[in-house]
């Protein structure tokens, strides 16, 4: 199986290398030998659309000869559109920043230009809507790069872009737009608008003979009817995307698809498919070169390689197992690193931008302020008595000026310490978020040695027995007394039973434990979720009893059976449970401590299903949250606890967890009485 695994990758590879030489080395004449601008403009066209989803580099290489083609020949729509495309491109390496440059000078241009004769611009341009047509595209451009800093902003850069595609009658324009959306809704946990745009972009494209975009069109329709669990209609618009992506050298779509195969057969278990499509999927991502994905997905060498190691993972072949996670591992922490140096970037640069518009308003205000003090002094000139009173008004708005400039030093004070604090925030966050997480290990650790003692004390006690008993059988059988060996052996025997019963039960708290506590893969998985909810209950407890061999409380459960398995990342749903459960225990430790007397500390945690929603409930009867900070518990870095008990962070997790699953948590508190938290699970089965 290794060889002819082998065997088609080689092939493979050799495929995408003949693709990508063919046609620009064809192309690649004729643009070496242009001598006029125009001419060369035109040529390196379809060398940077052979590029644009082929290898990013080089896209981006020949966008930036027509950008400087266009601005040598002072060509100012060309400009915008060529800054458009530096910015697609731009936007998958990772460079945010460039790609907001580009963006917002194009638009400027853009906006501010009229209708004139272009070269060409796209092989789908809209004659004498040129304009137009570079407004939708940087549009949609803006599109992506909202969504790949994380903003909410995206879906309504890539509706603009796709209505103005429609106002101008461009086909390219509606199709790409509505592809993108599809893409969005879906990621957005909303299958049916998906499926909408999905289905509408498939018309125009169609009707417009894109093909290179149909193929991702019908890639976001397999992952809809693969959320639908429509199995084989997902198949066979996976491999419908292929057979057109392939061909038309959109190695972007093929690595999306590849990606949505591979998790695919994961999730039917079958090694081999996965480790087919994950070497495609490597030989893709290396051609491509980007550190970003399209619209969703994980199109970069870290996903690439980690594909591979899970894939012999499934096969047992530990070896290649750990050799491939290890390169993922070095891979995905570079690329992080990577990304959030740029993302940190983008953000100065944004912040830069604001205050530049503010310092041109503000420079406006002054420039009309002294326009108005011109025409003043003219009337002074005309009249005595006016000059009087405009003296005197003058000097009132010098005392007035003097204050402004007063309050402007004091207002440029307070931003340089808000500057200072800002960067001290920044320094300490990833000390926090650090502490969070060690303080949640130490309270799984612990309740997984309380877990394990139980088994184990057995173990020893049983094995000490034996111990004796032996002593006792080689005495008997010195003394040549058969019946009482007999009676001692079959003592051994049932201890040896109960020894091996009490291992295996410790093994199984192990593997149990450890399942529950490995790394997120970020892949949803069909989960218990009474057993999950039962498990951390007694975590949590047996850490804090780990720590405070005093405390003890009542726990009760009450669990729906119809709740049964839901859809979730167990580790981060887990997590959302430990930290309430945790939070709990700690406020009936502080009631305790303060009214010991007739209190009975109790907490329970139920599951309850609601038509297709589950809810978890866990309840205290603690001292309760005071209501006027009851809207703040859910605030990164806000807490109650004394200083260096807690990091603020714990809620603030839990809340994006649980909002990143579709679902919601709200709290409700009386003072005195205790506490109620609730988690919400939509679409839930």
């Amino acid at each position: 199986m290794k060889s002819i695994l082998t065997l088609i990758f080689i092939l493979f590879l050799a495929s995408f290398s003949e693709a990508q030489k063919l046609l620009p080395d064809n192309l690649q004449k004729a643009f070496d030998n242009s001598v006029d601008d125009s001419a060369r403009f035109i040529f390196s066209r379809p060398i940077y659309t052979f590029y644009e989803e082929t290898n990013r580099d080089s896209a981006l290489h020949y966008a930036q000869i027509r950008y400087a083609i266009a601005k040598k020949n002072n060509r100012r729509l060309e400009e915008a559109y060529t800054q458009g495309q530096m910015a697609y491109q731009q936007i998958f390496l990772g460079r945010f920043s460039e790609a907001l440059t580009n963006l917002s000078e194009a638009m400027q241009i853009a906006t501010s230009s009229s209708e004139a004769p272009t070269w060409e611009l796209t092989v789908y341009s809209s004659p004498g809507r040129n304009r137009e047509l570079t407004l939708s595209m940087l549009n949609h451009m803006y599109g992506h790069l909202k969504l790949q800093t994380g903003s909410t902003e995206s879906l309504q850069y890539f509706k603009k872009g796709a209505e103005i595609g429609k106002e101008i009658n461009n086909d390219f324009r509606v199709t790409v737009g509505d592809m993108v959306l599809a893409a969005n809704y879906l990621m957005l946990n909303q299958p049916d608008s998906a499926l909408f745009y999905a289905k509408e972009g498939e018309s125009y494209g169609i009707r417009g003979g894109i093909s290179k975009y149909l193929a991702y069109i019908w890639s976001v329709m397999g992952n809809i009817y693969a959320k639908k669990g429509l199995d084989s209609l997902a198949l066979s618009y996976y491999h419908k995307s292929l057979h057109t992506a392939i061909p038309e050298s959109n190695f972007t779509v093929v690595a999306g698809v590849y990606e949505n195969l591979i998790n695919f057969y994961k999730r039917k278990g079958d090694a081999d498919s996965v480790l087919l499509y994950a070497t495609k999927f490597l030989a893709v991502v290396k051609s491509l070169g980007a550190i970003t994905s399209f619209v969703t997905g994980n199109a970069n060498l870290g996903a690439a390689y980690q594909n591979m190691a899970d894939a012999y993972s499934l096969k047992n072949e530990r070896d290649s197992t750990i050799k491939y996670m290890q390169v993922a591992l070095a891979i995905k922490d570079s690329l992080t690193a990577t990304k959030l140096s740029r993302l940190s970037a983008f953000q100065r640069l944004t912040l830069d931008e604001q205050l530049s518009l503010q310092n041109a308003e503000k420079e406006r205000i002054r420039e009309e302020s002294r326009l108005r003090t011109f025409s003043l002094i003219g009337v002074i000139v005309a009249a005595v008595i006016i000059m009087l009173i405009i003296y005197r008004n003058n000097r009132q708005k010098q005392k007035a000026y003097n204050l402004l400039q007063k309050q402007k030093e004091e207002t440029d004070i307070q931003k340089d310490k808000a500057d200072k604090a800002l960067q001290e925030l920044k320094a300490t966050q990833a000390q926090l978020i650090q502490s969070e997480k060690m303080a949640s290990l130490g309270e799984l650790t612990a309740g997984i040695a309380h877990e394990i003692q139980n088994p184990l004390n057995f173990v020893n006690n049983f094995s000490d027995v034996n111990r004796e008993l032996l002593s006792e059988l080689k005495e008997e059988a010195e003394k040549g007394e058969l019946e009482e060996v007999k009676a001692i052996a079959n003592d051994v025997i049932e201890n040896s039973e109960k020894i091996l019963h009490h291992g295996k039960r410790a093994d199984a708290i192990v593997r149990g434990m450890l399942q529950h506590s490995r790394t997120s893969s970020g892949q949803k998985e069909p989960t218990d979720i009474n057993a999950l909810c039962d498990e951390y209950l007694r975590l949590s407890y047996h850490g804090l009893r780990a720590k405070d061999k005093s405390f003890n409380a009542t726990l009760k459960t009450e669990f729906d059976e119809s709740a049964g398995i839901i859809n979730i990342i167990p580790q981060d749903i887990g997590r959302v449970i430990m930290n309430l459960l945790t939070n709990a225990f700690y406020a009936l430790n502080e009631r305790k401590q303060k009214n010991s007397l007739n209190y009975d500390p109790v907490v329970s945690i139920s599951t309850k299903k609601i038509n297709n929603s589950i809810q978890i409930k866990v309840t205290d009867n603690g001292n309760g949250i005071p209501q006027y900070i009851i809207d703040k518990i859910f605030q990164p870095f806000f807490t109650t606890k004394p200083t260096g008990q807690g990091t603020g962070l714990g809620l603030s997790l839990a809340y994006d967890i649980v909002k990143a699953h579709g679902g919601e948590i709200k709290v409700t508190s009386i003072e005195g009485t205790g506490s109620e938290f609730s988690i919400i699970m939509h679409s839930a089965g």
